[in-house]
C-alpha cells in the first residue's frame, strides 16, 4: 500500500510547492485561488454565483468571500439578474481584465522555467499520467453521483433525516 501512497504524497507536495511559488509571481493583489476564480469569470461572463461554485467546486461561502474581496478591489462587478432578483451575476471590470492579462504574462515565464528541468518526452508522459488520473477521478465521481441519485429515487426522494 505504501507504494501507491508515495506517488500521491509526492503530487500533493508538488501542488503545495507550486502554490507557494506561484503566489510570488502574481503580484501584491494575488490571493490563493483568486486567479483561478477570475479566469473562470472571464470564461463565463455573467455567470451566477451558483454556476461559479459548481465550475470551481468550492463552497458558496468561500465564493462569496472571494467575490466580495474582488468587488472591493474593483476587479469584478455583481448585478442582480433582471428576471430573478435572487440571482447575482458576475462580470470582470476593465481592471479585472487587465489583472488577468498581467497574471498570464507573469505565469508563462514561471511555468516555462519550471518545466525546463523535464525533457519533451517527460513532459508528455507527465501530461498523459495527469490526464489519466483526472479521467479516473471524474469517472469515479460520476459513478458516485449516479449511485446517490439512484438511492434517492429508491427512497422516494427522502433523505432519511
Amino acid at each position: 500500500m505504501k507504494e501507491q501512497e508515495q506517488p500521491l504524497e509526492c503530487l500533493f507536495r508538488l501542488m503545495r510547492a507550486l502554490r507557494r511559488g506561484q503566489s510570488h509571481h502574481h503580484g501584491p493583489h494575488h490571493f490563493h485561488g483568486y486567479g483561478r476564480l477570475m479566469e473562470t469569470i472571464a470564461g463565463h461572463e455573467g455567470a451566477s454565483a451558483r454556476e461559479l461554485t459548481e465550475l470551481l467546486d468550492i463552497r458558496p461561502s468561500s465564493l462569496s468571500e472571494m467575490l466580495s474581496r474582488l468587488e472591493t478591489q474593483g476587479d469584478i462587478r455583481r448585478q442582480r439578474d433582471e428576471k430573478d432578483a435572487r440571482i447575482s451575476r458576475v462580470w470582470l471590470t476593465e481592471q479585472g481584465q487587465r489583472r488577468i492579462k498581467e497574471q498570464k504574462e507573469n505565469r508563462h515565464p514561471y511555468q516555462k522555467a519550471l518545466l525546463n528541468c523535464l525533457s519533451e518526452q517527460e513532459t508528455q508522459q507527465l501530461n498523459t499520467i495527469c490526464q489519466k488520473l483526472i479521467d479516473c477521478l471524474e469517472k469515479e465521481q460520476k459513478e458516485e453521483c449516479l449511485c446517490r441519485q439512484e438511492a434517492r429515487e429508491e427512497c422516494g426522494g427522502r433523505t432519511g433525516f
